[in-house]
């Protein structure tokens, strides 16, 4: 029987990590929705582009404390549990972006899809590890990553199309709207499985179900968690901010069309769905995230300066942009498990989200306020994102320095480091 049950655990953790990527793909897909359809959402309720920016900043807003809170509850109520009132949420706050074209309501909508949204992405994270503690975790959160940017992918390229088909901006809100809610039936089917299969987990001790959260927990953190929360904001907030307003730059500095500028910042997602798995795969063969994360943020510099300082054609340096976009979080994500004991995993996947969600409120608004100051110039704000990767550079060096010194073994292969 031991072994019956061995088996099946081993063989239903990939339908386990398909079921989570569908739900992480319309995660993803809602929020990236809005960036092709910039402009017309501007013109359309005649907002500036801070206050386009506000669309993004109110999805991080509610998550400074929020993804605290998502931890808490993935503790005392489970993911079953947990995972259904995140998923709820964001198919709520979809819907009121979508249905109203009165400004406060839609930010309402982001709010409450933000509030949903992030605590659902740390839950898919704690199924990774629950299913696949020991195996191939880093190819799992490779996989689950790529499917994300599938989901980014997706959105750059079908909002500006179905704009331009049905004249309408709100339809291709629309869309996310609907894709969400099959998101949440979607959960139904895992929590059912979870709850099926709940005693191969109990019989095969994987990851505890009795975690606790203890608020004194948040100070117990080594140094090395610390560097690599701050390289996860700079990294992001590198990241995000261009790619909300990379369509209209594209649009502002190489004249164009929307659907062409969706296209080109596809490109940024297109590296992540190829070389995502890959370097997860890589990590858990060789090792070796440190230096892979300080490869990734030393890319972001020269790409950031070729697109604000020279008028080259962006498509190598978008295509370069998504290959440090995988780099990075194919080696961070896993590395938190190694780092972190695992009764504190969910307090350390919540604060380092805590953490990014900070700098992505704050450069959002901050990338549409440079903007706007310049009159529409975005050199000054590309320049940013350029100083935010030398800043996560710095980080990166940092964690590896410390993590060596208190011997973390992120820089060993899964099994090894693991153990």
């Amino acid at each position: 029987m031991a072994e019956e049950t061995k088996d099946t655990v081993y063989k239903l953790r990939w339908f386990v990590l398909v079921i989570m990527g569908l739900v992480i793909f319309g995660v993803y897909y809602a929020y990236d929705v809005l960036s092709p359809i910039a402009d017309f959402i501007m013109k359309g309720i005649n907002i500036s582009r801070a206050q386009y920016g506000l669309l993004f900043s109110f999805y991080y807003l509610p998550n400074f404390i929020m993804v605290l809170i998502g931890g808490i509850l993935l503790d005392r109520i489970g993911i079953r549990k947990a995972g259904t009132l995140f998923a709820a949420l964001c198919a709520i706050g979809v819907l009121l972006t979508a249905a109203t074209k009165i400004f406060p309501v839609m930010l309402l909508g982001r709010l409450v899809y933000g509030l949903g949204a992030e605590s659902l992405i740390i839950t898919q994270n704690k199924v990774l590890a629950k299913w696949f503690k020991g195996r191939e975790m880093a190819l799992a959160f490779g996989l689950n990553l790529m499917v994300a940017r599938l989901g980014t992918f997706a959105a750059l390229n079908s909002a500006a199309r179905v704009q331009a088909w049905s004249g309408s901006w709100r339809l291709a809100i629309w869309v996310s709207a609907v894709l969400m809610f099959v998101c949440f039936m979607l959960f139904f089917i895992y929590t059912g499985l979870d709850k099926r299969k709940e005693k191969y987990f109990v019989k095969e001790k994987l990851v505890g179900e009795d975690e606790k959260f203890v608020f004194k927990d948040v100070f117990a953190f080594r140094p090395s968690f610390w560097y690599v929360s701050l390289l996860c904001m700079t990294f992001y907030s590198a990241i995000f901010p261009f790619t909300a307003f990379s369509t209209v730059f594209l649009q502002s500095k190489f004249g164009f069309s929307a659907v062409k500028g969706g296209f080109f910042t596809s490109l940024v997602i297109s590296g992540t769905i190829i070389f995502t798995p890959l370097f997860g795969l890589v990590c858990d063969k060789i090792g070796k995230r440190a230096t892979m994360m300080i490869i990734g943020s030393l890319m972001l510099v020269p790409i950031h300066l070729s697109l604000g300082l020279t008028s080259f054609p962006p498509a190598l340096a978008m295509i370069v942009l998504g290959i440090s976009f995988s780099l990075v979080p194919a080696a961070m994500w896993p590395s938190i498990p190694i780092m972190v004991e695992e009764k504190r995993l969910g307090t350390a996947f919540g604060l380092m989200t805590l953490i990014q969600n900070v700098g992505l409120t704050l450069f959002n608004w901050v990338a549409g306020k440079l903007t706007d100051m310049a009159g529409g110039d975005y050199t000054h704000t590309i320049l940013m994102f350029a100083s935010l990767g030398f800043v996560g550079l710095v980080f990166a060096l940092l964690l590896k320095a410390s993590a060596k010194k208190e011997g973390i073994g992120i820089e060993l292969p899964t099994s090894k480091a693991q153990t």
